[in-house]
């Protein structure tokens, strides 16, 4: 009996503290009970019967004129944006440089690529222009070596010498030797000379 005692003294203490600070706060909030309790204060809110009206409050006036600003200030502001011209300036003589070295650049990479197609394409004319000249040296070296040696030394000594140094030097030794037998001796002289140089070169 005296444990459930305590118990429920306890538990009814907490209930007058729990209503006790409800109560209090319900009176922070209620603007009427603040004005019962405090009448001094309820005069900042609403005037008193009787007493003279007040006046209202003015609001804070305005300078009519703007704060004098000095000669140095503003040589310093003149300064200050004369430079943000500046600098904006040479940014876009920046922008425009790197817009003028890309596109020239981009120009560059496309003639080089036309260059390196034309290279290509004359190569490969080149490797034509070569099998050709070679197939016609063959038939010429096979013409000329079933000829007579004096019919092909007559036609030979009439050609160009290069042409006619590279058919005989070609040409079988057995059959060159008739052909440069029958050609003048000065001519032939000259062609043996140039054929052998031209043999020995490699050397």
């Amino acid at each position: 009996m005296k444990i459930f005692s305590l118990k429920t003294l306890t538990g009814c203490t907490c209930m007058v503290v729990l209503l006790a600070v409800t109560w209090t706060h319900a009176q922070n909030a209620d603007p009427r009970v603040q004005a019962i309790q405090n009448p001094g204060s309820a005069g900042t809110r609403a005037e008193t019967p009787g007493s003279p009206p007040q006046a209202p409050t003015e609001p804070p006036q305005l300078p009519t004129q703007p704060a004098s600003v000095s000669p140095e200030t503003l040589r310093l502001l003149e300064m200050i944006e004369r430079k943000n011209r500046e600098l904006k300036k040479r940014e876009e003589e920046q922008l425009l440089k790197e817009k003028n070295l890309q596109a020239l650049e981009q120009k560059v990479l496309a003639d080089l690529q036309k260059i390196e197609e034309a290279l290509a394409r004359t190569e490969a004319m080149l490797g034509i222009k070569k099998d050709l000249i070679e197939k016609n040296v063959k038939s010429l070296v096979k013409a000329y070596s079933n000829m007579k040696p004096v019919q092909a030394a007559s036609l030979l000594e009439r050609m160009d010498e290069d042409i006619a140094i590279i058919i005989i030097s070609r040409m079988k030794s057995r059959v060159a030797g008739k052909v440069l037998g029958a050609m003048k001796t000065r001519i032939a002289k000259d062609i043996s000379e140039k054929i052998v140089g031209k043999k020995e070169e490699p050397n």
